[in-house]
């Protein structure tokens, strides 16, 4: 089964596509999902394809549930153990980047080492409900505004030229945490493999992946896109 289209989504004038050249790979909301039935039960996910490009997400293994994430019925993707997860075709290398996501952690679960994309060295995480943690090489912390577990929100982590790591939260930039310098030098670059891997059961809606940082316009037109995905 493909999922075609995002008809829950309200109208927002604006596409992420205004991002240009800087915007490399779109998993989008309801969009380009397929699923499969694995032990008579369908409805678990083996691919969600880039609508920019062909660095397509698929599990591990495509007959475990254990491994793969759930779509439900609104169009959100259900991970919900720490074997869930979805492999990108080509591992992302990047030197200057912008990650976004709208997400939703599930109601009930408490926020905890929840890891969002991960490589074998370098991830980003949120440890708790008010700190985010970016690791290229070496980890960043930040503290952000607290993520209400059953209320959606979107983050953002993005790195400039000058190695310069930064957070936005629902659009509100976070703060150095633990006095870290929220610096890596460009040179290191931050590889990624997967998202997933969910210690905290939660609904995926929307992953935007660019190779440069956005300007203030431009992350605010994505906020409010964002927003407005899924509802």
């Amino acid at each position: 089964m493909l999922g075609l289209g995002n008809s829950i989504t309200k109208h927002y004038g604006w596409s992420p596509r205004g991002l240009g050249t800087k915007f490399i790979h779109w998993y989008k909301f309801n969009t380009g999902i397929t699923t499969k039935s694995v032990s008579d039960t369908p409805g678990f996910v083996s691919a969600w394809a880039d609508q920019i490009g062909t660095n397509h997400l698929a599990p591990t293994a495509d007959d475990d549930a254990n491994e793969m994430p759930f779509l439900e019925s609104d169009g959100t993707l259900f991970f919900q153990q720490n074997t869930d997860s979805l492999v990108f075709n080509s591992a992302l290398s990047l030197g200057t980047f912008s990650i976004y996501v709208k997400h939703n952690m599930k109601e009930g679960q408490t926020v905890s080492s929840e890891v969002l994309m991960e490589g074998s060295s370098d991830s980003i995480k949120l440890a708790n409900p008010t700190e985010a943690r970016v690791k290229v090489s070496s980890r960043q912390d930040f503290t952000i505004d607290e993520i209400v577990e059953g209320t959606p929100y979107v983050i953002g982590f993005e790195r400039a030229s000058n190695g310069d790591i930064s957070v936005f939260k629902d659009n509100e930039p976070g703060t150095a945490a633990d006095g870290d310098d929220l610096n890596e030098a460009i040179s290191t670059t931050f590889d990624i493999t997967q998202l997933g891997d969910a210690v905290v059961q939660s609904y995926w809606y929307e992953v935007i992946i660019c190779d440069d940082v956005l300007t203030a316009s431009e992350r605010k037109q994505l906020f409010n896109y964002l927003s407005n995905v899924g509802t």
